[in-house]
């Protein structure tokens, strides 16, 4: 248990902001043992505690150390994904990226598994894979625009009042798109440009969070204008 002590103490929590530098150090060498210890601290009630941290290192962990098994590990992951804590649901999204890091594409074809479930598990999907640096094969980013598609299209028809989960997913399409335009932009801005005539204020909300990131701007500002006046009319 010394190391599950040394993450206690040293967690930062509570606090503003876990140590995500001791995070990604433990989950780099951690033992099975150890991060089995990490995971049975989990319970519903962890918000912004060391133990909240523990959990978080044993998810990472988990990821790191199991990564070539990649749709156990994934599906293994998953229930932690609607957690109550907002922290444990970033850790998911870590995870996986540090499996995606070395293998992007079956990361995503397990993923793709997810577009059905939840709003959370949706959101975790796009916090996961919108990510700069994963972002590197064509064959990839072009699957990714077809997943984020389908994710955003779930709000098509949908006008009342988001739930917890709908806006925390809508809240990750808000920037996701634009990190994903960015590193393919021809077939990028096909794919968003097809949901601007989409009639649900939610898309249209997601699509105008993501034309206000410089990144963008910077990509093409006359494209930006172009899609913002269809969004005005």
């Amino acid at each position: 248990m010394k190391t599950i002590d040394y993450l206690l103490k040293n967690s930062k929590l509570p606090g503003a902001r876990a140590d995500l530098g001791l995070l990604y150090s433990f989950a780099q060498k951690a033992t099975a043992a150890e991060i089995d210890q990490c995971l049975s601290f989990a319970c519903e009630d962890l918000f912004n505690s060391p133990e909240e941290f523990v959990v978080m290192c044993g998810i990472v962990g988990f990821c790191v150390y199991n990564g070539s098994q990649i749709a156990t590990t994934i599906e293994s992951i998953r229930k932690y994904a609607s957690h109550k804590s907002w922290r444990i649901k970033e850790a998911v999204a870590i995870g996986i990226q540090e499996i995606a890091a070395t293998s992007m594409g079956e990361t995503i074809t397990e993923l793709s598994k997810w577009i059905t479930g939840n709003s959370f598990e949706k959101r975790a999907v796009v916090a996961a894979l919108c990510e700069p640096k994963l972002l590197k094969n064509k064959e990839d980013l072009i699957k990714l625009f077809e997943i984020l598609t389908q994710i955003t299209l779930t709000f098509e028809g949908y006008n009342g009042k988001l739930s917890e989960a709908q806006t925390a997913l809508r809240k990750a399409l808000g920037y996701g798109w634009s990190v994903v335009i960015a590193a393919l932009p021809s077939e990028g801005k096909v794919a968003f440009e097809r949901l601007a005539d989409r009639d649900s204020k939610h898309i249209r909300w997601i699509l105008k969070e993501n034309l206000k990131k410089n990144r963008l701007r910077v990509m093409d500002e006359d494209w930006v204008k172009k899609i913002n006046n269809t969004l005005a009319k």
